[in-house]
């Protein structure tokens, strides 16, 4: 089982209202026109705003139950002909189409953690995109320097109530593989209600630690051509200390 099918309703209720990015992808999306595609969709964050504009929208996820929340939060919003929803992985996806816009949202495409499968997945991204189309991803980087900081120690990332009252606490646990750029994150999802129970999910995820150089290189290599390079979602300039490594691509 993928592990983002054993925490799909806990990631949704943590994520669900962060909203920082989505005024890129609509900016984006109204200056490229035409389809736009997401990867690592997940449970459609992004998607339903986009839809919601009326773009036409294809989501690609590997895990089948975030795939289920997307659809389901499509269809409670009656755009579910706006979008398709298709379970396959990045690098080696075959969708029939070209699109006018890609883009990975809120750092996932640092759980590819090898250098074959990244440039395996930028090949096929570049592979679904119009010559002069656009790419944007976005990769965390204030957040996991300080993950990589405190290496072994245990952090609380919040609490959020479900709608059947319970509460679920999100704890996560990183250990650092400098050699590697390689985070391992071991995070714990505590579902309870007060004073009773606690019922504990435990996965673990890898999170790779780009340097803008890296990426860059990776982008050029894969037949893109990198336009800008930013450092948050006000597309402020990118400096080492800054939250987010914002790369907008062109695709030669």
């Amino acid at each position: 089982m993928n592990e983002y099918d054993l925490i799909a309703p806990f990631y949704d209720i943590e994520h669900a209202r962060f909203s920082e990015d989505l005024d890129l992808y609509q900016n984006f999306a109204e200056i490229c026109g035409g389809k736009v595609l997401e990867l690592a969709c997940g449970s459609g964050r992004a998607l339903l705003p986009l839809a919601r504009e009326g773009y036409e929208l294809t989501g690609v996820d590997t895990s089948a139950r975030m795939l289920d929340l997307a659809r389901q939060r499509l269809a409670e919003a009656g755009l579910e002909q706006r979008c398709t929803l298709v379970q396959q992985d990045i690098g080696t996806m075959q969708l029939g189409q070209k699109f006018r816009l890609a883009f990975v949202a809120l750092g996932s495409f640092s759980h590819i953690t090898t250098r074959a499968a990244q440039a395996q997945a930028l090949s096929a991204i570049r592979a679904h995109l119009n010559t002069g189309g656009t790419f944007i991803i976005d990769i965390s980087n204030a957040d996991a320097r300080y993950m990589e900081e405190l290496s072994g120690q245990m952090l609380h990332q919040g609490t959020w109530k479900c709608p059947d009252e319970s509460l679920v606490s999100h704890f996560v646990s990183p250990v650092s593989a400098s050699d590697r750029h390689l985070l391992e994150l071991t995070h714990f999802y505590d579902q309870y209600k007060q004073s009773g129970p606690v019922q504990r999910t435990v996965v673990t995820t890898y999170l790779y630690l780009f340097e803008r150089n890296e990426i860059e290189l990776l982008l050029e290599r894969a037949g893109f051509v990198v336009k800008d390079t930013y450092g948050d979602y006000e597309l402020g300039p990118y400096q080492l200390e800054s939250p987010r490594l914002i790369c907008i691509a062109e695709a030669k």
